[in-house]
């Protein structure tokens, strides 16, 4: 943690505690989660713990758990919210947010505290989560960084790349780089910040009590995946001994023997037994499995390996009531950094290209939905049946993107129609190749027949 009394002894500072043994422990974990989500090399994680020829005889089994399950507890931009902002070039410059956040919640999820920029590229806004960085602190508020520093990001495409390391400077008033050895990159004139504000939000677990920096939900969920794949590869293991281990009493001539399905094993002045391990395979599977169970119990999912069936919206929803109202305080958490990220792109954008926002934001995040398909049915059979719906208004709700308006539905309807009646005309021609049985081929394999 860093406190702030001025910029250089800031840069002084963060260059010992960004080289710290702490940060690099930190951030080795904080790689092992990114690595886990996205599949990536986890195969260095496990590997370790099966050492001599093990590995030669048995793959290392890895499983890919931690991306389905932080996804599944990142509910708040599951679907797109609604945004209330008084001017149409709002929503011309924010063409990215929704995605950009869906993203940011399930980083947030695995990582923990992670520092949200808001920037300006091509006449638009780009929301950047800075995973390493360190916050500055004024010495009488140490939850509320007044400052970040974080690293340049380098190419890690080209083994040949060798670029000092440098590292970002913000805060209210000032904004540069510099290097490992303290020297200042200009950035912007005298090094002035020209928005005024620093252009972070910080992104924090519902679980931060009195520190800055927290863990995310999903270490333990990565924890896990490691324990499981090592798990799995142990049962691989006793898998591959199921048919026993074979042995040998007495001399023999040479070590070079060779088992297989059709090889003839001859042992000179010896003796060859099979010992079994009787490994209850079974039992490590249940094992597995319970493993599994709680850390989805931990988060709040439910999961019965598919024994029940399909089941109903309701069903579904009395099962997973934990896991919305933990939703709840993630949408109350994300509905507050809207706002905040609002603020920012006020001042950015009137910077930037001279737009004034108004005041008034709201946002509106979308209920969770399960699928109950027979009472989707039931409900729209009695709309139509009281006439307050029609079949323009189903095609509308079932793609709304497709059919934003009732005119695009109307039009698509009128193309299906059209389609269906060129068909149907064409199918009375006497040459159409939808009268099986009556075109010229077919009259002449009949005639054939009668000669």
């Amino acid at each position: 943690m860093i406190f702030y009394s001025n910029a250089d002894q800031v840069v002084r500072d963060s260059i010992s505690k960004v080289k710290s043994l702490n940060r690099d422990k930190i951030y080795r974990e904080q790689d092992m989660c990114i690595d886990y989500y996205q599949y990536s090399n986890t195969k260095s994680y496990v590997q370790r713990y099966f050492s001599g020829t093990l590995q030669e005889e048995i793959p290392i089994y890895n499983v890919n758990m931690a991306k389905r399950l932080i996804d599944r507890i990142s509910l708040v931009y599951k679907n797109n919210p609604e945004r209330s902002v008084e001017d149409e070039r709002y929503q011309d410059v924010i063409i990215d947010k929704d995605f950009s956040l869906k993203k940011v919640e399930r980083i947030h999820n695995l990582l923990g505290t992670i520092a949200l920029q808001v920037c300006w590229h091509d006449g638009k806004f780009q929301y950047i989560p800075r995973l390493e960085f360190e916050p500055v602190f004024d010495r009488d508020d140490p939850m509320n960084p007044v400052g970040i520093i974080y690293p340049v990001q380098r190419r890690v495409d080209s083994l040949s790349q060798h670029d000092e390391d440098e590292f970002v400077y913000w805060d209210s008033e000032q904004h540069f780089r510099f290097d490992s050895t303290g020297k200042v990159i200009s950035i912007n004139e005298d090094n002035l910040n020209p928005y005024g504000v620093l252009p972070f939000v910080f992104v924090q677990p519902n679980t931060q009590i009195d520190e800055f920096l927290n863990t995310g939900r999903g270490k333990d969920i990565v924890y896990a995946n490691r324990q499981i794949d090592i798990a799995m590869t142990m049962l691989q293991h006793h898998i591959r001994k199921a048919g026993g281990q074979y042995v040998i009493e007495g001399n023999v001539e040479t070590n070079n023997i060779e088992l297989g399905l059709n090889k003839v094993v001859i042992v000179d002045d010896g003796q060859m037994k099979n010992l079994n391990p009787n490994v209850n395979i079974n039992a490590i599977m249940e094992g597995i499995k319970f493993q599994l169970q709680q850390v989805a119990i931990n988060h709040h999912l439910t999961f019965d390996f598919g024994l029940s069936g399909s089941k109903s919206g309701v069903a579904l929803k009395i099962e997973n009531v934990e896991l919305l109202e933990a939703r709840e305080d993630d949408v109350e958490k994300f509905n507050r950094l809207e706002k905040e990220m609002y603020e920012l792109e006020k001042i950015i954008a009137f910077v930037e290209a001279g737009i004034t926002f108004q005041e008034d934001f709201s946002v509106n995040f979308s209920e969770i939905h399960f699928p109950d398909f027979e009472k989707e049915r039931e409900e729209w059979e009695w709309k139509f049946k009281h006439g307050i719906a029609d079949v323009i208004d189903y095609m509308m709700f079932k793609d709304p993107d497709g059919f934003p308006t009732r005119e695009d539905a109307e039009k698509h309807l009128a193309e299906r129609r059209q389609s269906n009646m060129n068909v149907k005309n064409e199918s009375t021609q006497e040459k159409s190749m939808f009268k099986f049985g009556k075109n010229e081929d077919n009259q002449a394999v009949k005639g054939n027949e009668a000669i």
